[in-house]
C-alpha cells in the first residue's frame, strides 16, 4: 500500500516507521524545514537542544520501548530532579511530604484536604466522569475554596488562560497520575530522564531507520490539497517553489483537524467532520510563546518552578539543565525555558519576537530574578507555535468515544485530539500510534 503521512512530528514519524516496517511504501510530508514538530531541535550557538522542553518518565513504557527499537537505550539518562512553587515573592520546595507540610500558605486543614484530593484523583477517581465537571468546581469541592484560590487557581490561570474555568477535571487527574509516575519507586524522589543529545539524536535515528526501510521523507513541503481519486487519494504539494502530486492508496493527517478542512475536497470532508464529532477536544487548542535563554549561571535548583502568582506573566520556569548534564550537553551553560500558554487565537502569538521577549522579561523573569545582569545572558530566542495542546473542556454525557479510531479509507485523521484521559506527551503519542496500527491490522 502507498501511504502518505501529513506531518513529520513524533506521531507522524512513529506511524511512518511502523508502516514502513510492515512493508508499506511510505511518504512523509512535513511543512517545516526539519522533522520533529514540537520536538524539533535548535542551534543555540554553543550547543544543539530542543526548541521546547521535554522529559521522559521511568513509567513511559511506550516511548522507552521505541527508543530501544531505535538503538538508543544506551543513551537514556535518568536524574533526580526537583519541583518548586513560587508565591508571595519566594520559591518553596515541593519535592515530598515534608516540603508539603512546611508550605506556609495553607493551613493544616487545607493541606489535609489537598493531600486527600491528590490521593483520590490519582488512585480512585473515574477519569471519564471527570470530563463532566470543571477543574475549578472539582478542586473547590475536594480542596475547599481557600485551598483552591490560594494554590490551584493561579496554576490553572497560568496554564490555561481564558480556559481556566472551563477545562475539565480530567486534566488534573491525568497530570497527577503522570507526575506521580516520576516519583515511582522506593525513594519517592522525582526522577526524570532524557536521551543524551536530546531529540536531535532521536530524530536522527528516525531519519536513518526510515531511509533504511525505503520511506521517503519530504521537509519544507506544504500540502496544498487532498482529493479523492478512484479508491485512493491525490495529494498536491508545493516544494522549493514548484508543485507536485502524489497518487496514494491512503493518506493519514496528523496535524489538528481544523487544518485539514482547508485542504480536503468535498468527498473527504466527512472524515474531518467525524473526527471532530468523535473527539471534541479538537475544538479548543492552546498555543505557546516560549522564551528560551542560555545563561552563564543557574537560576534555581528545580527542573520546574510552578508560578502561583497571577501578576507574573509566565506559565512556569523550566530549567532544563537541572535535568540534563550541563557539562556534556550544554558546555556548562544553563538552559532555561519560559513558556507562556495562550489561546491559539490570541493575537499575542502574532507579536514580534522583540515584543514578546520584552514582556516576558519585564513582567515575568525579572520579577522572579531581579538580580540578573546583561552579562549573565549568552543567548535568547522566542519559539512559538499556535497549536500545542487540544483541551478537554467540560462536556455533558458520557465522554467515552464510540470507539478507538479505526482505519478509514482513503483518508484518516490521526492526531493528539484522540488522546483520552491523558496529558500531551510523547509516551502517549507513541502508545496511540501503536494501538491504532495493531487494531487496524495494517
Amino acid at each position: 500500500m502507498k501511504v502518505g503521512i501529513v506531518g513529520g512530528g513524533i506521531l507522524g514519524l512513529t506511524l511512518g516507521y511502523r508502516l514502513a516496517g510492515r512493508g508499506h511504501a511510505v511518504e512523509i510530508f512535513e511543512a517545516a524545514p526539519a522533522l520533529g514538530g514540537l520536538a524539533c531541535t535548535h542551534d543555540y550557538g554553543p550547543f544543539f537542544w530542543d526548541r521546547f522542553y521535554h522529559c521522559i518518565l521511568p513509567t513511559d513504557s511506550n516511548l522507552i520501548g521505541l527508543l530501544r527499537e531505535l538503538g538508543l537505550s544506551g543513551d537514556l539518562r535518568f536524574t533526580k530532579t526537583g519541583t518548586g512553587y513560587w508565591a508571595r515573592g519566594r520559591a518553596y520546595d515541593m519535592n515530598g511530604n515534608l516540603d508539603y507540610l512546611r508550605f506556609p500558605l495553607l493551613s493544616l486543614t487545607d493541606k489535609m484536604r489537598l493531600g486527600a484530593a491528590v490521593l483520590y484523583a490519582s488512585r480512585l477517581a473515574d477519569p471519564w466522569k471527570l470530563y463532566q465537571v470543571s477543574a475549578q468546581d472539582w478542586l473547590t469541592r475536594v480542596c475547599g475554596r481557600r485551598g483552591y484560590e490560594i494554590f490551584w487557581r493561579p496554576l490553572l490561570k497560568a496554564k490555561f488562560g481564558p480556559f481556566y474555568d472551563r477545562v475539565a477535571a480530567v486534566f488534573i487527574w491525568a497530570t497527577l497520575t503522570r507526575l506521580l509516575g516520576a516519583r515511582a519507586g522506593g525513594t519517592k524522589q522525582e526522577t526524570m530522564g532524557y536521551v543524551s543529545g536530546g531529540y536531535r539524536r532521536i530524530l536522527g535515528r528516525f531519519a536513518e531507520e526510515l531511509a533504511r526501510l525505503g520511506a521517503i521523507v519530504r521537509t519544507g513541503t506544504n500540502v496544498v490539497g487532498v482529493r479523492k481519486a478512484g479508491s485512493g487519494c491525490e495529494l498536491g504539494f508545493r516544494e522549493d517553489g514548484s508543485e507536485g502530486r502524489a497518487q496514494l492508496d491512503q493518506v493519514f493527517f496528523t496535524a489538528p483537524s481544523r487544518l485539514a478542512r482547508a485542504i480536503v475536497d468535498a468527498e473527504l470532508g466527512p472524515h474531518v467532520v467525524k473526527a471532530e464529532r468523535d473527539y471534541p477536544t479538537s475544538g479548543a487548542y492552546l498555543g505557546v510563546a516560549c522564551l528560551v535563554l542560555v545563561l552563564r549561571r543557574p537560576l534555581t535548583r528545580y527542573y520546574v518552578l510552578n508560578i502561583g502568582d497571577e501578576s507574573i506573566e509566565l506559565t512556569g520556569v523550566i530549567e532544563m539543565t537541572n535535568l540534563i548534564d550541563r557539562r556534556t550537553e550544554t558546555g556548562g551553560l544553563s538552559l532555561v525555558y519560559l513558556p507562556r500558554y495562550l489561546d491559539s487565537s490570541d493575537p499575542r502569538l502574532d507579536a514580534s519576537d522583540q515584543e514578546l521577549a520584552g514582556t516576558m522579561m519585564e513582567r515575568g523573569l525579572l520579577r522572579l530574578f531581579g538580580d540578573l545582569r546583561a552579562d549573565d545572558f549568552v543567548y535568547r530566542r522566542i519559539h512559538r507555535t499556535r497549536y500545542v495542546q487540544p483541551l478537554p473542556l467540560v462536556r455533558t454525557g458520557d465522554a467515552r468515544p464510540a470507539q478507538f479510531p479505526t482505519l478509514e479509507r482513503p483518508f484518516q485523521i490521526l492526531n493528539t485530539s484522540m488522546l483520552t484521559c491523558a496529558t500531551l506527551n510523547n509516551n502517549e503519542v507513541v502508545g496511540l500510534v501503536d494501538k491504532f496500527v495493531a487494531q487496524s491490522a495494517l
